[in-house]
């Protein structure tokens, strides 16, 4: 499966294994901004090795 921000193939950062969704679920969380994502090999948050993007990762709100 390629990285949906890079397009190069999604590597878990934690782990250094090629992501692989183990359900038809997991595959189209990957593609929702808003999902959190785990890699099913290592149970980690699933963050792109080559550009670092993080599946789900909370935006942090700018305070006024």
């Amino acid at each position: 499966m390629k990285c949906s921000y890079c397009e190069a193939l999604l590597v878990c950062k934690a782990c250094n294994r090629p992501f692989r969704p183990r359900g038809p679920e997991t595959l189209v969380a990957a593609y929702q901004p808003d999902m959190q994502v785990f890699c099913p090999e290592c149970q980690e948050l699933l963050v792109c090795k080559t550009c670092g993007f993080a599946y789900g990762e909370e935006e942090k709100d700018e305070e006024s």
